[in-house]
């Protein structure tokens, strides 16, 4: 084990842990009647034997149900009758047979994300009485502590706003007193309840990030009332689901809400623990220090990968799965889906298949290095089949090389080489540069051929290709922007599109570190400078059909929306007929039926892609067994590729 402050025991309020790793608690929509179900307890098992010290399950409903029918979250999990005390109880033991801590988060699910709502005052006793109740149950199944939420969207949350809290109960509203009255009569409901059986903490912002809502200094207030009415241990997180200041998007650097949290966890004597954005060890051991916290708190880079802290302690953090920060999971939950991972396909799945020694050794070629191509090859390889991988470029990871190399690209690059370090150490024979064809599966002798060569690009203007590359698909001027003129054209505003332009519009634009050395050793006026600094290029975006960023997730949309008008990239979202002109594009605009000339250097096609239809039938003969997966198969995001080659090594093996 390598010699690192995260694998050192520390104290959980008057609890003892084994090292300083916690699962925060993450809604993961899986919860039947608000029972958890295999699926559910084999998720937090597997944490808890990957090692992580504390893990707080959650959120789970308190049972107060209000008269206005509010819809709440949809498969949380429950502590609201006495029969969620048994499944409850086996969450909790799964949890603690392996020498991590558990508790549960609670939060009437009602008024959820909805700052409108609130209890009425009647229902006030009703409603701190449910958060007793909760406590006792939890307690009566065994778990070490409950977890009052305080952050998010929960209807706690909106009363401690000052933004929000404009109920006008009398009492419950206006000073930092009103608004923090409700939060501390349910603590006081819960430690009655429990007693000393259950440690009691409480998860808090660090900031409001909302425009007249409460600072750090203010969070810090919060915190202290906290604990001077009995919570021992408080979790702090950044800002609520409500502001507009990225919280959990590929922008957010890690450690970026460092300051603000460390104002709160300096005003406390209690347990704090930290999250926000941390996927590697590096940050988690930083975050001990940025903040002065006593615990890193993760989420989803265990939702990724289950044994992170394990590896850690190994020193093997290059074998770690990493999170790709796609906001996947959380999109799935805010639309009332259960959570899935793109980077981990058997989140809450079929049980994973135990290794075993293979009755016959299969012989198997894979065709394309793209991500489901890398996952089929390490799945195969890891139930002791035979295993070459054929690339026909240079370099490994197909279309996902070039993902990596757009703005905010660094976890989805984290992510790639990850894999292809798991790859490559696997013992799965790999070659780049060269061309598979069915002979070369025959001459191996090959069992079964997986073509995972990615989809081809549309290429509506293909006949049409200029001279001088003057029409470049989106693949291409994101791997060589030298290129790329100063006037461009992209036709398409999907995912690919956005990001295309996002990448010409701020090349050469200073990064977050630089940004921060200006802020913080230079003048206003060389940060204003730098910050003005872009590619000088005038980017437009041409949409076809429907609107920008159709296809992509509510988490992600809006933040690459706003870069795209803070970069002052042009948007027509409604053209018709688009066609090549001399020196440039000519459309309709859809909206005026007005005709737009464009005159550009360069015209990107970002028009998506599509399968290669003749692919199974060019292979068809090279082995017995020939299977499609990933874009070849269907087009999708990387998520999608790896979770269908999981699903077809799956179905090859039985």
């Amino acid at each position: 084990m390598i010699r690192s402050p995260l694998f050192e025991p520390a104290r959980f309020g008057a609890l003892n842990a084994r090292n300083r790793i916690a699962m925060s608690a993450l809604h993961l929509g899986r919860a039947a009647a608000g029972r958890p179900d295999a699926a559910l307890l084999d998720l937090y098992a597997e944490r808890a034997r990957g090692g992580v010290g504390v893990i707080t399950v959650g959120v789970c409903d308190t049972g107060f149900v209000d008269r206005s029918g509010s819809p709440g979250l949809a498969g949380v999990l429950s502590l609201g009758d006495d029969g969620c005390i048994a499944p409850m109880s086996e969450l909790a033991g799964r949890i603690k047979e392996h020498g991590t801590l558990a508790g549960v988060q609670i939060s009437p699910s009602a008024g959820y994300n909805d700052p409108k709502w609130h209890p009425a005052p009647d229902e006030l006793p009703a409603f701190v009485a449910s958060f007793g109740a909760a406590a006792e149950r939890a307690a009566a199944a065994g778990f070490d502590f409950v977890e009052l939420m305080l952050s998010g969207g929960s209807a706690l949350s909106h009363f401690v706003s000052k933004v929000h809290n404009r109920f006008e109960i009398p009492g419950y509203s206006g000073s930092l007193e009103g608004r923090l009255r409700l939060p501390l009569e349910a603590i006081a409901a819960m430690r009655a309840a429990a007693g000393t059986r259950l440690v009691i903490a409480a998860r808090v912002h660090c900031h409001e990030f909302l425009e007249g809502g409460y600072d750090a200094e203010e969070a810090a207030a919060i915190a202290v009332a906290l604990e001077r009415a009995g919570v021992e241990a408080i979790g702090i997180t950044g800002g609520g689901h409500r502001t507009t200041l990225p919280q959990m998007t590929h922008q957010v650097p890690p450690l970026a809400f460092a300051a603000f949290a460390r104002r709160v966890a300096d005003a406390v004597n209690a347990t704090t623990l930290y999250g926000g954005q941390i996927r590697i060890p590096a940050d988690a051991e930083r975050a001990l220090d940025a903040v002065g916290c006593d615990f890193v708190n993760l989420g989803r880079a265990l939702l990724a990968d289950p044994s992170w802290p394990a590896k850690a302690a190994a020193g093997e953090t290059d074998a770690i799965v990493h999170c790709m920060t796609c906001g996947h999971c959380f999109d799935e939950v805010i639309s009332g889906r259960a959570a899935s991972c793109s980077a981990n396909p058997a989140l809450c799945g079929e049980p994973a298949r135990a290794v075993r020694k293979p009755a016959r050794t299969l012989k198997a070629i894979i065709v394309g290095s793209g991500p489901a191509g890398m996952r089929a090859a390490l799945e195969l390889r890891k139930e002791g089949h035979e295993v070459a991988l054929l690339e026909c470029a240079t370099a490994l990871g197909g279309r996902w090389r070039a993902a990596a190399r757009v703005n905010g690209g660094e976890a989805s690059g984290r992510a790639l080489g990850s894999y292809i370090a798991r790859l490559l150490r696997s013992g799965v024979s790999v070659e780049t540069g060269v061309e598979a064809t069915p002979e070369t599966a025959r001459a191996f002798g090959a069992d079964v051929v997986v073509l995972a060569p990615g989809a081809v690009p549309r290429r509506p203007f293909a006949s049409l290709r200029a001279e001088g590359g003057a029409l470049l698909l989106a693949q291409e001027a994101i791997e060589r922007p030298g290129t790329v003129g100063r006037r461009v054209a992209i036709v398409g505003a999907g995912g690919v599109g956005l990001t295309c332009a996002i990448h010409l519009a701020s090349e050469g634009a200073p990064d977050d570190r630089a940004i921060g050395f200006l802020a913080k050793h230079g003048s206003r006026a060389w940060l204003d400078e730098a910050l003005a600094r872009r590619s000088g290029r005038e980017v437009t975006l041409i949409k076809r059909r429907g609107y920008a960023g159709k296809g992509l997730g509510r988490s992600v949309r809006w933040t690459l929306m706003r870069e795209v008008e803070e970069l002052g990239v042009k948007l027509f979202d409604r053209a018709e007929g688009i066609s090549l002109a001399e020196g440039g594009v000519v459309f309709t605009d859809g909206r005026n039926g007005a005709t737009v000339h464009l005159e550009v250097d360069t015209i990107v096609v970002a028009a998506g892609y599509e399968p290669d239809p003749s692919l199974q039938e060019r292979f068809a003969s090279a082995a017995q067994k020939v299977v499609v997966i990933g874009d070849a198969r269907e087009v999708g995001g990387i998520g999608a590729a790896i979770a269908d080659a999981h699903r077809a090594v799956e179905e090859l093996l039985g």
